[in-house]
């Protein structure tokens, strides 16, 4: 092969290389570009910010079903940063509310009531009822004590104005006694079982685990108590009027109910027990009995109670009535001014 000829193969197979290396790198760039696409879709989804909604309760068994679903992690796949704030009462968990330092809160019906009977406007709305105590509340007194009427007198602690006052006064009507006939000292529910165990009451109105432990610790007895009225206590959740219809709602009812079906299944109870158990500090047996004290309600079953003649709706209406003629509210509640209309 001459000169001549040496410089042409050369050409040629400089050409063919760089052609090579052009194709190479036309496939890289594509797969480079593919994969920024990929890396920014993913970076996109890794970005996406959960709403945050913060719940305003107080803790009882009740709140089972948001207990396992925040264990579970259910609200963070329903795109939630879920968290709960405790009050000392339903009343406290309406205040707050209603001063905007909560997005919802988880209270009893009746302080629903009365926190909406105190504004000329509609202030609250009633979205779903969550459960029925069904003996989960009640009123111990001292083993000396027989009756009802018997607390004529009798130093009672109780939660003046809130849902245990509304029991108690339930109470006193089977014995023709009215609140006037006792001595009310006004504490929250659980100072009100400790207090009684510690022998400082004649009686408390008060809930679970405080009704057990008075029982086994054979410092009294349980003389009345929610199964015995039932509908009376039941515990819902509200928002500000403003926020009835935030599509936030609907994931809180997803993970809630996510929460309620694995503690009702055989197969996952035991474990949803034990969750429960660890935030009300006590044993998981006595988790699983104080849960067998209430009913919890499935979305489905919450929004027909809701509707007109629903547990929920007529419950408003024979509490607030009762309230007013207690003069406890100034005025009465329609069950039209709480429920939020679906």
């Amino acid at each position: 092969m001459n000169d001549e000829e040496k410089i042409i193969s050369m050409v040629l197979v400089l050409t063919m290389a760089t052609g090579l290396m052009t194709g190479c790198g036309s496939k890289g760039t594509k797969k480079t570009e593919q994969k920024d696409a990929d890396t920014s879709a993913d970076t996109s989804a890794d970005t996406t910010e959960n709403i945050t909604v913060t719940m305003a309760s107080n803790p009882f068994v009740g709140l089972a079903p948001f207990y396992v679903a925040m264990d579970k992690g259910f609200f963070k796949d329903c795109g939630l940063d879920f968290s709960m704030v405790d009050f000392d009462d339903s009343s406290a968990s309406c205040s707050a509310l209603l001063a905007g330092k909560v997005d919802l809160a988880y209270t009893t019906l009746d302080a629903a009531i009365i926190a909406e009977s105190q504004y000329d406007e509609d202030m609250l709305d009633v979205t779903a009822i969550v459960d029925e105590s069904a003996g989960a509340d009640g009123i111990l007194v001292k083993n000396d004590i027989n009756s009802i009427a018997d607390l004529k007198g009798k130093k009672v602690g109780v939660s003046i104005n809130q849902t245990s006052h509304y029991l108690l006064m339930q109470a006193l009507e089977t014995a023709g006694l009215t609140d006037a006939d006792v001595d009310l000292v006004d504490m929250t529910s659980s100072d009100a079982g400790v207090s009684f165990i510690s022998g400082d009451l004649d009686a408390a109105v008060t809930w679970e685990p405080y009704l057990s432990n008075a029982v086994e610790q054979g410092v009294g007895k349980l003389i009345f108590s929610s199964k015995d009225a039932p509908g009376s206590i039941v515990d819902v959740l509200a928002v500000g009027t403003d926020n009835k219809d935030a599509a936030w709602l609907a994931q809180v009812n997803e993970a809630y109910e996510k929460g309620l079906d694995y503690l009702n299944d055989d197969s996952t109870h035991e474990e949803a027990v034990e969750i429960v158990a660890k935030h009300l500090e006590v044993s998981a047996d006595e988790a699983d009995s104080m849960i067998s004290t209430i009913k919890l309600y499935s979305p489905e079953d919450s929004s027909a109670e809701l509707k007109d003649e629903g547990l929920v709706y007529q419950a408003v209406g024979k509490i607030s009535g009762f309230y007013f003629d207690k003069g406890i509210i100034e005025k009465p509640v329609e069950p039209s001014q709480l429920l939020a209309e679906e």
